[in-house]
């Protein structure tokens, strides 16, 4: 059964062309990934099909019967409403009984309201629901349903809205970068209930082995054309590796045919017979063809390299602690050269304040931080890089254009 059919789109924003004469569909119950470079356009491709966008030319076509859900990158969520009320402000019918049904519980003085929210409740066999919908807020670490949006970080809302997303259980639901702001635990469950769901999926995620685990079948889009893979992430890579192979023996068959039949223009007089003239159209059809490349931005950027020195990173008795919530009690680590660590958590546990503290943007409340003369902090955070403009140079701004493209 079809669920949606992209036909023909293209999308533009003024001179530039993201994507142009686009199709391919999506499938009852595919899990599908949408893979493509970035800038590329593959979140313009979510809003159009979603419906907050519009293409240029083309169109959308989605079955009508089926209920759909989006989960974007930007935050939608009302900022003034606690987030209980935002997971009930819906139409959807089911969840208002269970909001009537735990209200009653809240007041169970109140015996008729009580007794007419449990009867709705067997009528409409909500019962499975409402388990559901506790899993998912407890899975996602949503416990304080009585906190304003307004107060939440950017990680929990999304998971909020991600929270919402799943517990409408819609029949297509489309995904943008849904394992943001999610840690192990979480996405390993999320892994699990896509497995289990009945549910059709088209996603952006640069998140390869969540992409593994979930997703049956790739769509790319690169050079402006589409190429499905029926097959996971690993698949996708191994067929696409076999793609660009049979594409290099195309261009440089292409190649030789062409520097043939270059030879034969340039001795050809001006005045040439139909039969030539066929030839001459077909010569600049093989140049086209000899002179495809495969681009591939490549930044190279001018670093002053320095003599690492011995000492890198001594980390001894640190303590640091915020309210009454322990981040570090005592703890010890020397870094060495060479070294790649990763630092794995639940959501809270202090991950980000750990990387604060090593790089001296943060103070411990005990211990030392003891920073090699040498050592130099490239430090990336969830919110980016802020460059300072008296310190870049101009190849430098260059070269980030050109990254950016």
């Amino acid at each position: 059964m079809n669920y949606l059919s992209v036909e023909n789109i293209s999308k533009s924003y003024g001179e530039r062309v993201l994507f142009e004469d686009i199709s391919f569909g999506i499938n009852k119950d595919q899990k599908v990934a949408f893979v493509a470079k970035n800038g590329s356009g593959k979140t313009s491709i979510l809003n159009i099909i979603a419906g907050f966008d519009t293409p240029d030319t083309g169109q959308i076509v989605m079955r009508k019967e089926i209920s759909m859900a989006y989960l974007s990158q930007n935050d939608v969520l009302n900022p003034n409403l606690t987030i209980e009320e935002t997971i009930f402000a819906t139409e959807n019918k089911i969840l208002s009984i269970v909001n009537q049904y735990e209200k009653a519980l809240k007041n169970l003085d109140d015996t008729d309201a009580y007794q007419k929210a449990f009867e709705l409740m067997e009528q409409y066999n909500a019962w499975d629901f409402e388990t559901q919908y506790t899993q998912v807020l407890s899975k996602l670490k949503i416990d304080n349903l009585s906190q304003k949006v307004s107060s939440l970080s950017g990680g929990q809302k999304k998971r909020v809205s991600l929270a919402i997303v799943l517990i409408h259980k819609p029949d297509f639901l489309i995904l943008d970068e849904p394992t943001n702001h999610l840690d192990l635990e979480m996405i390993e469950w999320l892994e699990a209930y896509f497995a289990k769901e009945k549910i059709t999926l088209f996603m952006v995620t640069h998140d390869r082995y969540f992409l593994e685990r979930v997703c049956n079948e790739i769509i790319e889009l690169e050079n402006g054309k589409i190429y499905k893979y029926k097959g996971n992430y690993s698949y996708y890579l191994e067929k696409k590796e076999e793609r660009i192979q049979l594409e290099q023996v195309t261009t440089d068959k292409a190649k030789n045919l062409f520097k043939k039949e270059l030879d034969w223009m340039r001795r050809q007089p001006k005045a040439r017979t139909t039969k030539s003239k066929s030839r001459i159209d077909d010569f600049y059809q093989i140049k086209e063809k000899a002179q495809k490349r495969r681009i591939d931005h490549k930044v190279q950027l001018e670093i002053n390299m320095e003599r690492l020195g011995s000492k890198i990173l001594e980390l001894h008795k640190l303590k640091k602690s915020y309210d009454e919530k322990i981040i570090l009690d005592g703890f010890d680590y020397v870094f060495k050269r060479g070294e790649r660590i990763g630092i794995i958590g639940k959501n809270g546990t202090g991950k980000s304040s750990f990387l604060n503290i090593i790089t001296e943007k943060n103070p411990v409340d005990a211990g030392t931080v003891m920073v090699g003369e040498t050592i130099k902090f490239g430090y990336y955070t969830q919110s980016g890089i802020t460059i300072k403009k008296d310190k870049k140079s101009s190849k430098l701004s260059k070269n980030l254009a050109n990254l950016s493209r």
